[in-house]
């Protein structure tokens, strides 16, 4: 390639954010990828299958947007470790990105930048305060990792940091019926959902027929088809009551009795 391709492939991916998650990923985007790359709701949740890719796409996604001045990106993690994993995700974004924008402060969790964005990535505790201070506005995103685990009120506390022009993003797998999450994914219509399901994906397909042998039916249907799991386990297994039920017509008494 001459120097003008290699110029005009650097190009794309600055500008296109799929583009960049390709080039890191080395193959193309999912569709799923793409729609929460791409979205430009003021609230939008994903709800993924595990080791389906959430991480790189949300630090491709992060990469992005404090390319452009004075933006935050706030990442709230359910544990320190989520937090930290992810913000390496943000750094091999923003290194592959080539950009020349200097790193004004650099720790294991918060990127600041020379052109006045930042990327932060905090576990988000059991009630938010570690992100109390914080603003996300004018292009700037407010992400919730994996937000079925996050308690109800480190939302309470945290949506607010969303001020005018800043977006909000919700990606997580299946959590417990009734949390906040859930209740966004089922009732709240205001909300662009997206669905990641590794059963949909010929990519996963090698993870996913090893789990199927291995995994327990409840894990399997929560981790690879998106159910959302109660408050505990169940006494029958989901699979075992629907195939309890029929679209046969009802059998009367009075039937059987005229057939004999």
């Amino acid at each position: 390639m001459n120097d003008l391709g290699i110029f005009l492939q650097r190009l794309e991916r600055r500008t296109d954010p799929t583009a960049l998650l390709e080039h890191i990923v080395g193959g193309p985007a999912d569709d799923w990828q793409r729609k929460f790359l791409t979205s430009s709701s003021p609230f939008a949740m994903c709800l993924a299958s595990r080791r389906i890719g959430k991480s790189q796409t949300t630090g491709v996604l992060a990469a992005q947007t404090v390319s452009m001045p004075n933006r935050t990106v706030l990442i709230l993690s359910p544990t320190l470790a989520q937090s930290t994993l992810l913000f390496k995700k943000c750094l091999q974004a923003w290194h592959e990105l080539g950009l020349s924008i200097q790193k004004t402060r650099l720790t294991q969790q918060v990127m600041e930048l020379a052109n006045g964005s930042a990327i932060v990535c905090v576990p988000a505790g059991q009630d938010g305060e570690s992100a109390r201070g914080w603003g996300v506005k004018d292009g700037g995103l407010l992400i919730y990792e994996e937000g079925a685990f996050i308690p109800d009120a480190v939302f309470d506390a945290t949506l607010p940091i969303r001020e005018e022009g800043g977006r909000i993003l919700l990606i997580t797998t299946p959590g417990r019926v009734g949390g906040f999450a859930h209740r966004l994914w089922v009732d709240n219509d205001e909300v662009e959902k997206i669905t990641a399901r590794s059963t949909d994906l010929p990519r996963m397909a090698d993870k996913v027929a090893f789990d199927r042998k291995y995994q327990p039916p409840l894990t399997f249907a929560i981790e690879h088809e998106l159910r959302w799991s109660g408050g505990g386990t169940p006494f029958f297994a989901p699979e075992t009551i629907e195939k309890a039920f029929t679209d046969m017509p009802e059998l009367k008494l009075r039937d059987i009795y005229a057939a004999a």
